[in-house]
């Protein structure tokens, strides 16, 4: 495959070769043209000179015969005029260099080849005089064609005479081709070596165009996992190459976020499994070693295996969700349901741990509510905001969930009464793994502590339903979380 180079270099060749070879054609047409156009404008004021002269004889002779058609051909020499009689063409005054031959004769018997004439065949003559008919109007000139290139003539009958004269201009055509020819052999020169300079000189421009992109590859050459942190130069932010490199640094960036995510969510989620799986195996190791044990005590080893092995299994499952979700996989079977029915019952199956904890739950939600999504995440997303709250409450304290419609969309909103959020914690609190340590402690909440996963797969679920869960407020008398979602009719 050829480098963008060459095939720029060939493209600028191919359209400058094309334009050349148009421009030149249309030149040398164009000179062919000016210079014919010339010869026949020379040949009507000789024609015109002819006719006025032919006229005066007439009115001095009278008549035209032999005789006044010699003065008017002296009074023509005396003009400056090379005028020709032709010898079977009675009646006929040819004007110009030119010798019309008779068959048999030989140019060289009757004029030298250095005299400047043309010469045609009196019989191709004859025949292209013989058409003209009027002297009103000068027929088109015409070319007839013979030794040393032909000539151009114009012919114009002069019938206002008895007998009708026919004059005839002619202009050989040997200088007017030569002139054609050298200039069809300099375009025929010229236009090679032309075209060859312009594809050097494309060939130049266009590495200079592609030394940016050249230099761009380098450096992008040079950047791997370990420098992610390296960008491209960029010198000229407002031109295209300047926009390349933009765009690709901002690549860089984002895959530079996406690698740091990823790393971090892998070291996050290898500490988070580390927990469980340390306890279980701790537990086992204790039910194993000792001799003779109690009943109560293996009893005991077996729970903390199996509250190990439901923290393990709730983060795996936690993860896998996460990992379905950032592959752009549906999650959930979206069904018809009822808002109201998932709150209230979310906030029945959390009471028995609220009671524990000193918290009391309120709920508030209107008649039935219909909704389309999945039952089984959006009792997800409402039992974590119920969890975090009666987690952080402060005992004796009140956690208030309520469900209404705002115009064209449902809010569940759940209020604390803990001690709030930090404002350094507020921007991570949905990030993944993240769990703020300062004002809300580090409480556990029914299953134990958390991942810190919460959160985020309760944002998770709220994108795909077409919503978004947000902090409304939080601060030492408590925090505000709300989900929203749109009205599906």
């Amino acid at each position: 495959m050829t480098s963008v180079r060459v095939r720029l270099t060939a493209w600028n060749g191919g359209v400058l070769a094309l334009l050349l070879c148009t421009f030149a054609l249309a030149a040398y047409t164009f000179l062919r043209y000016a210079t014919i156009a010339q010869v026949d404008r020379t040949l009507e004021e000789q024609v015109q000179i002819a006719i006025t002269d032919i006229r005066q004889s007439v009115r001095n002779a009278g008549r035209i015969d032999s005789v006044a058609l010699a003065i008017a051909a002296r009074d023509l020499e005396a003009r400056g005029f090379q005028v020709t009689i032709p010898v079977g063409m009675p009646n006929t005054i040819v004007l110009g260099h030119v010798l019309v031959l008779r068959e048999g004769e030989r140019p060289a018997a009757i004029a030298p080849r250095d005299s400047g004439m043309a010469y045609i065949d009196a019989d191709d003559l004859v025949g292209k005089v013989g058409e003209v008919r009027d002297d009103d109007e000068a027929d088109e000139s015409f070319s007839v064609s013979g030794r040393r290139g032909g000539v151009r003539a114009l012919a114009e009958l002069v019938d206002s005479v008895s007998p009708a004269i026919r004059v005839v201009a002619t202009q050989p055509m040997h200088e007017p081709l030569e002139l054609l020819e050298t200039a069809r052999e300099a375009i025929i020169v010229m236009l090679p070596i032309g075209i060859l300079l312009a594809l050097a000189l494309g060939y130049l421009l266009a590495g200079r165009a592609l030394q940016p992109i050249a230099a761009m590859t380098s450096e992008a050459r040079g950047i791997g996992a370990r420098n992610l942190h390296e960008r491209l130069t960029v010198t000229d932010a407002r031109d295209e190459l300047g926009q390349l490199a933009s765009t690709f640094n901002d690549v860089l960036q984002r895959i530079e976020l996406a690698m740091a995510q990823q790393r971090r969510f892998t070291a996050d989620a290898s500490h988070e499994l580390r927990t469980p799986v340390a306890l279980i195996r701790a537990e086992a190791d204790v039910a194993l070693s000792g001799d003779g044990q109690e009943r109560e005590e293996y009893r005991a080893a077996l729970v903390g295996i199996r509250d190990g092995s439901e923290q393990l299994s709730r983060i795996v499952n936690d993860l896998f969700l996460l990992a379905r979700s950032d592959a752009g996989q549906t999650l959930g079977s979206p069904a018809p349901v009822y808002l109201d029915e998932i709150v209230t019952s979310s906030v029945q199956s959390m009471r028995a741990l609220a009671e524990r904890r000193g918290v009391s739950l309120s709920v508030e939600a209107p008649g039935e509510v219909p909704y389309h999504g999945d039952d089984e995440l959006l009792r997800r997303v409402v039992r974590n905001l119920l969890d975090n709250a009666i987690k952080y409450a402060r005992g004796p304290g009140h956690v208030r969930v309520a469900l209404a419609r705002d115009g064209e969309v449902y809010r569940v909103s759940v209020r604390d009464e803990g001690p709030g959020i930090s404002s350094e914690d507020q921007p991570h609190i949905f990030d993944r793994f993240y769990r703020g340590d300062n004002a809300r402690g580090h409480s556990e909440s029914e299953h134990g502590a958390g991942a810190g996963l919460g959160l985020a797969i309760a944002r998770e679920i709220a994108e795909l339903h077409g919503g978004r869960l947000e902090l409304r407020h939080s601060s030492s008398a408590g925090s505000w979380f709300e989900l929203v979602l749109p009205v599906v009719d």
